[in-house]
């Protein structure tokens, strides 16, 4: 009797239809960090503040949505990429809902808050899903088109959100986001596929029935006992708080030759989307490049680019080297990811539960990175956001020459 055909290919996620629905849902997760943005003077008059002070609901999301990631990621290990994935995105949309009905700052910042934690259940398990549900072979393009849209979402996000509250006020932002992540849930209750991820790989442990805190906590011990990966989280600071650090300085001092209308800010926001399309497209061909190079060469790229465009030679010039950047980030974030699963054994989801953890952290403080120097102009933020890059491929860099030798 002949064996059977070897069938394991056909066990794999179909690929188009999963990144396609993941990385849209994506960006409307990630674009909730940004959706405030083109209304805050209407929340500083509605909440009778100032608009500086309207800027931390970006950041109160961000922390909540970051700090979350610690304990939905290893919830996915236990209890399954799908239902994780699909329970957060229905609980997020109450945590919409309560932003839209939040009458003054005190409670808009607690809303943000609630709508960061519910809205973090997303992330680890997307990520830690495509990792081991897509063949081997598109894996790469899989997480770098996720990554793609959590960076596309700074531009489609305020744009969409500027549309919406022009259109109906800001309140309905969130009322049509709410209505969004309903839709998303469905969608991604159809198209991931059920059952354990041991099934698919067979290298990571099936997702059980919940134990205690402790046992659901403790891969956060083995990770962080590891040198070489503590050194990558750290440079994954760098990778989102350059990118929303750099656009925050273009929305509070635009470059010289740079309008301040929102059209000539929003121009040169989505003048860098042609790089988010660009790097999924190429990612096959940079899969040859080990993981940890590529961050260090991606952040390194970027903190360059980045000090470029401090140099006042006009609008075109600042465009040509953020699309330069923006690709740089693009290139980082799924290599980063990359080179942290490959060290973290079983705990994958935990692992990549702290790379998110890491990367929101960074989106939180790249706004206040921009704010401490944005008194001084342009080229300060600039500057100040290439030296977080080139520190970010620095600390990559010394990961390489760690020895790792405490095991997960």
């Amino acid at each position: 009797m002949s064996s059977p055909p070897d069938t394991e290919p056909a066990r794999w996620a179909p690929t188009g239809r999963t990144v396609g629905a993941v990385c849209a849902v994506g960006i409307l997760v990630v674009g909730q960090l940004y959706v405030v943005l083109p209304v805050l003077n209407r929340l500083a008059q509605d909440w009778d503040t100032s608009r500086s002070a309207v800027t931390w609901t970006t950041t109160a999301f961000g922390l909540a949505y970051g700090a979350g990631f610690l304990v939905t990621g290893p919830l996915s290990d236990r209890f399954g990429r799908r239902p994780v994935i699909v329970g957060g995105l229905l609980a997020t949309v109450g945590g919409s809902l309560i932003v839209a009905l939040a009458p003054g700052l005190a409670t808009g910042l607690a809303a943000r808050v609630v709508q960061g934690l519910t809205a973090s259940f997303f992330a680890p398990a997307a990520f830690a899903y495509l990792s081991e549900r897509i063949a081997p072979e598109r894996r790469i393009f899989a997480l770098t088109c996720l990554t793609s849209s959590f960076l596309a979402a700074g531009v489609v996000a305020q744009v969409l959100a500027q549309l919406v509250g022009n259109a109906w006020g800001w309140h309905a932002i969130f009322v049509t986001g709410a209505l969004a992540f309903v839709i998303s849930a469905g969608v991604l209750r159809f198209v991931l596929e059920p059952g354990p991820e041991r099934a698919i790989a067979p290298d990571t442990p099936a997702p059980g029935p919940a134990g205690t805190l402790r046992a659901v906590f403790a891969p956060f011990g083995g990770l962080l006992r590891r040198p070489r990966l503590v050194l990558l989280y750290l440079s994954c600071l760098a990778v989102l708080g350059s990118f929303v650090g750099i656009y925050t300085g273009i929305q509070l001092t635009p470059p010289d030759g740079v309008g301040s209308s929102n059209g000539a800010l929003l121009a040169l926001r989505a003048s860098a989307i042609p790089a988010m399309v660009a790097v999924p497209i190429l990612a096959s061909r940079l899969g040859v490049i080990a993981p940890a190079t590529r961050v260090i060469g991606a952040l390194g790229i970027a903190g360059i680019a980045a000090a470029i465009t401090a140099v006042p030679l006009g609008g075109v010039w600042v465009a040509a080297w953020l699309l330069v950047f923006v690709a740089a980030i693009a290139v980082a974030a799924p290599a980063a990811v990359q080179a942290i699963a490959a060290q973290a054994g079983a705990a994958r989801g935990a692992a990549t539960a702290l790379y998110t953890f890491a990367l929101f952290l960074g989106a939180s403080a790249g706004p206040q990175v921009a704010n401490l120097v944005a008194h001084r102009g342009y080229s300060s933020v600039a500057l100040a956001i290439a030296v977080l890059s080139l520190t970010g491929a620095a600390l990559a860099a010394a990961s390489t020459g760690v020895r790792s030798a405490v095991p997960v």
